[in-house]
């Protein structure tokens, strides 16, 4: 189906300020900005341009003023993704970007499943489902950054596992600013069903309620992490360090967070450059990029492996 011209006007004027990738990470992902100087040029180029496609659908959403608006824009992007003939800059460089690396559609209308879901549910019920949502919004972008890093298929369920603890991360991050936008995260089964009103404007008990999710978050992150470190070894050398440098950069925000006490309520938690300098080089002293692979466990691909596995 062809798209509206209404909505196509409103879809090309909010993905105007998108016309160059690079420009899009320096401005959006410091911290994988930051990785991305290690990587091999042609690497890094391709790499800017996932990230920028993903900045793109997440845009669409959250900067939509409505969510009629929201769910129009991602239908001009699914439309416009189907289109051979794409003449918007940013949208034809990712149609060639997934037709050089042969992204998987699996990984790509995931993604855009669970940035739709935003606009739907507003919690999540329990800790498979929060997994799910992690799952839909940042491991399938590990499953596109496989083909890009040149790394093997016996690499792909630890890139899940990193975007899966990096989104993990963010939840953990972000639980004051999605509360203000109506959502909540973090399952309720762990909140006791805590409302956005309760997260903005929580008694002492229910902060501490909060706290503790916060806290049960980024464990849960740290097992994704670790699953994801004992992976790197299939990727190349240099683009191996790469991510490398992603992985412990992203897991110092957790650290953070817990250094500063679970402080939810006190605004986003950022890495300045030193503190960054001083993580990588504590963790170089144990020299993380030599040793074996390791096989993966499969447990903690449960409450997700259906999204992308058949059963056959």
């Amino acid at each position: 189906m062809a798209p509206v011209e209404l909505g196509y006007d409103d879809f090309v004027e909010t993905i105007s300020e998108f016309s160059d990738a690079q420009t899009t990470l320096i401005q959006h992902g410091k911290t994988f900005r930051f990785a991305q100087r290690m990587l091999t040029q042609q690497t890094a180029t391709d790499a800017a341009k996932l990230y920028q496609f993903c900045r793109i659908c997440d845009d669409l959403v959250d900067e939509a003023p409505n969510t009629a608006i929201a769910v129009e824009r991602l239908s001009q992007l699914k439309y416009l993704l189907s289109e051979s003939n794409c003449t918007l800059p940013s949208i034809s460089s990712f149609q060639q970007l997934k037709l050089d690396y042969l992204l998987p559609d699996i990984a790509v209308s995931g993604l855009l499943d669970g940035i739709a879901s935003d606009l739907t549910e507003t919690t999540k019920a329990d800790e498979s489902a929060l997994l799910a949502y992690c799952f839909r919004v940042a491991g399938t972008v590990g499953l596109m950054m496989c083909p890009i890093l040149k790394a093997p298929k016996t690499a792909e369920a630890f890139a899940i596992d990193l975007g899966v603890a990096m989104q993990l991360t963010n939840i953990s991050r972000d639980i004051l600013e999605d509360a203000q936008k109506g959502r909540v995260y973090l399952p309720q089964t762990w909140l006791g069903g805590l409302s956005p009103k309760h997260i903005i404007y929580p008694s002492p008990t229910q902060k501490l309620v909060i706290q503790t999710a916060q806290q049960r978050c980024l464990i849960l992150a740290d097992e994704y992490y670790r699953s994801a470190s004992m992976g790197l070894q299939a990727i190349p050398r240099r683009n191996r360090y790469a991510m490398f440098c992603a992985l412990h950069l992203y897991r110092e925000i957790g650290m953070e967070i817990a250094r500063r006490g679970y402080s939810f309520d006190k605004g986003r938690v950022v890495i300045p450059t030193r503190q960054k300098l001083s993580v990588l080089l504590q963790r170089l002293l144990y020299n993380p990029l030599m040793g074996e692979s390791a096989k993966h466990q499969s447990p903690l691909h449960d409450s997700f492996r259906h999204l992308y596995q058949s059963e056959s």
